[in-house]
C-alpha cells in the first residue's frame, strides 16, 4: 500500500502503566494515588493517536526466549494491569490470544483499517 501511514509500535504508553504498576505489585508497595492518576492521564493522553490497539494475552505455556530475563510473576501482574486498564477506560481494543486464528484476525483488523485510511485519502 504506497502512501499509507502505518507505524508499528512495539508498546504502546498504556503498556508502561502496566509494567509500572506491575513492579509496585510485585513489591509490595503502592505509588501514591496522585502520582498513578497523573502517569494515567499523560498515557490515555496518547491514545487517540492509534488506530487500533491489541492487547495481546499472556500464555504461561507459551516458550521464553532464552536471553529474555522472565519471572512468570511479575509477567502474569503486568498481563492483568493491562486487560485491568483497558477495561476500566473503556478503551477499545482487539485481544490476541496465542492461537492462529486470533493472530490472524488481528492482522486482518489492520488491514482493514489500513485500507479504510487509504480509501479516505
Amino acid at each position: 500500500m504506497q502512501g499509507a501511514e502505518v507505524i508499528l509500535a512495539d508498546r504502546a504508553p498504556l503498556d508502561a502503566i502496566a509494567y509500572i504498576n506491575a513492579a509496585t505489585e510485585y513489591r509490595g508497595e503502592r505509588a501514591h494515588r496522585l502520582d498513578r492518576d497523573r502517569l494515567r492521564l499523560l498515557a490515555l493522553t496518547q491514545v487517540p493517536k492509534y488506530s487500533l490497539l491489541l492487547a495481546t494475552v499472556l500464555a504461561p505455556s507459551a516458550p521464553v526466549h532464552e536471553g529474555h530475563d522472565y519471572d512468570a510473576r511479575y509477567r502474569a501482574l503486568v498481563d492483568r494491569h493491562v486487560h485491568v486498564h483497558l477495561d476500566e477506560e473503556q478503551l477499545p481494543h482487539l485481544r490476541v490470544t496465542n492461537d492462529a486464528d486470533s493472530h490472524r484476525r488481528a492482522i486482518e483488523r489492520a488491514l482493514e483499517l489500513c485500507l479504510k485510511a487509504e480509501a479516505a485519502v
